[in-house]
């Protein structure tokens, strides 16, 4: 599966795939300590998860 990491830096828009929601979350939380903004998580299906979101996103992926 991919999941896709999207944020905004001063250099523009970012885009990153990850093959699975532990790294897409490592890096997604990498990019807000950097300072990024609009920092979500792209699943396959297309939903779109906030950092606020991210727990939730783990935990269906658990499911």
């Amino acid at each position: 599966m991919k999941f896709f990491i999207t944020a905004l830096d001063t250099s523009g828009i970012i885009r990153l795939r990850r093959d699975s929601v532990p790294a897409a979350m490592k890096k997604a939380t990498e990019l807000l300590s950097d300072g990024c903004l609009n920092v979500e998580i792209i699943t396959p299906d297309g939903a779109a998860y906030s950092p606020s979101q991210f727990e939730q996103l783990r935990d269906q992926v658990r499911a």
